[in-house]
């Protein structure tokens, strides 16, 4: 799938350019990555708060309940972020769904490396 071309439109005296959506995001992320990175940076911050609120120290049950408590929430306040406060919907991310299903998957895994990682960081057992 090739951008469409750059048209000049020229009239006496103008020489008017129309850019294709790919030139837009010259510089910065195209709207599905930035996204897909939010979504991956939202999976540490559920780590963190996680590993700070101590919910590891609730047991194997409570937990692993609590991960998934703080992850739902988490992913809920991205999806709010994605879909009103940044505006992406539908039509920018070319799905119907996509403000939900970008970035889902790298969000759980790094939400569970995080946590992981800072809860044995946090707590050192004696050997």
């Amino acid at each position: 799938m090739k951008p469409a071309p750059i048209r000049a439109l020229s009239s006496t005296g103008s020489n008017i350019s129309v850019q294709t959506a790919k030139e837009v995001h010259l510089g910065r992320l195209p709207p599905a990555s930035l996204v897909y990175w939010l979504r991956l940076g939202f999976g540490v911050l559920a780590g963190v708060i996680y590993n700070l609120a101590g919910f590891g120290s609730l047991g194997v049950g409570l937990g692993t309940l609590s991960m998934i408590t703080v992850g739902i929430g988490v992913y809920s306040v991205s999806v709010f972020l994605v879909k009103n406060l940044l505006g992406y919907g539908p039509e920018v991310l070319k799905g119907p769904n996509k403000h939900v299903t970008i970035g889902m998957g790298s969000y759980v895994i790094w939400m569970i490396f995080t946590t992981i990682l800072l809860y044995t960081v946090l707590n050192p057992h004696p050997s």
